[in-house]
């Protein structure tokens, strides 16, 4: 078993890099958010530490985690970073039951590994990790969070009746832009939007347009905006990250009104027709954005947030900064 915990970010063909890549490459589940020019592009941005975990068998490495990290006083504390619903958990292949029960699973062996590098660690697992049995067996904290999910074929035929009708009658009212600078207009808006509803953006609007240029240049991200016709202003943007045939919801804003909901309708067929099968709405755990998104036809979809802390001073901490955030 091998561990990494550099302080910054090496070069990108290092050796670290070269195995992360080919575990990333034949992994059972893969996301955009599990690539490590993403991890470190987003540690660089919020200016986290970066810390790769790699757990070797005998001749091919089973299972990784790239996790972000920052000192809380004394201690070591990894979570997620940033705008990045999923940890970059990597295994070669899903858990057999009878391993599980075994507790020789690649997963037990990296947890253990998390154990003893940080004193406080939450990760959020894609959907596709199902069996987190081996973190509750461990004293791992497990709680189910949900995301919604929809097929990028499915029309406005297929949402609510209140959605389909608001496409409707706004489509004519809005041009589809792709590309070009909508990937900082989607910033802009989604700065915007935390504005209106008095809350911090995760990542200035700084660090976060740098981010989305950076996974627009690594071929990560599609971005889309509409704007309005008569005024000729952005309404709406998204940057959608993508892997294989599924796309996330990843930066978005967008002015009150009906362009969001116009934007989703004019930008899925072209997802859809780019290869991509699956849109992730990223995120069905608060009630009112959980409605919102409802209303396209999604499918509810459970995913498991597991953690750990043996500094019990540092869990303490980490509710109150729950409670005030």
């Amino acid at each position: 078993m091998t561990r990494v915990c550099p302080d910054h970010a090496p070069p990108a063909q290092d050796a670290e890099a070269v195995r992360w890549n080919a575990l990333h490459q034949a992994a059972a589940v893969r996301t955009p958010f599990a690539r490590l020019d993403y991890v470190r592009a987003v540690a660089a941005a919020a200016k986290w530490r970066l810390g790769v975990h790699i757990v070797p068998g005998e001749q091919q490495d089973l299972a990784g985690a790239a996790v972000t990290w920052k000192r809380r006083g004394p201690w070591r504390e990894a979570m997620p970073p940033p705008f990045t619903p999923f940890s970059a958990a990597l295994l070669r292949a899903l858990p057999d039951a009878s391993d599980v029960h075994a507790r020789t699973t690649p997963l037990e062996s990296l947890l253990a590994e998390l154990e003893t590098g940080y004193d406080r660690v939450h990760m959020h697992l894609s959907p596709e990790y199902a069996d987190v049995r081996p973190a509750q067996w461990r004293g791992w904290t497990v709680r189910p969070l949900y995301t919604y999910r929809l097929r990028a074929a499915d029309g406005p035929e297929t949402w609510s009746k209140g959605a389909a009708r608001t496409f409707r009658t706004g489509q004519d009212a809005y041009d589809l832009l792709e590309g070009d600078e909508t990937g900082q207009d989607a910033v802009r808006l989604a700065a915007a939007s935390y504005a209106r509803q008095r809350r911090n953006m995760p990542l200035g609007s700084d660090a976060l347009a740098t981010l989305v240029q950076r996974a627009e240049r690594l071929g990560l991200a599609s971005s889309f905006a509409v704007r309005h016709r008569d005024s000729g202003a952005i309404h709406a943007a998204v940057v959608a990250l993508r892997s294989d045939r599924q796309a996330y919801y990843w930066v978005v804003g967008s002015v009150p009104g009906p362009s969001m909901t116009v934007l989703l309708g004019k930008m899925l067929p072209r997802l859809h027709a780019s290869g991509v099968d699956a849109f992730d709405l990223m995120g069905a755990n608060t009630p009112g954005v959980a409605e919102f998104k409802r209303r396209f036809g999604a499918r509810l979809t459970p995913y498991y947030r597991i953690g750990f802390c043996k500094k019990p001073m540092l869990q303490w901490l980490a509710g109150l900064r729950e409670q005030s955030g």
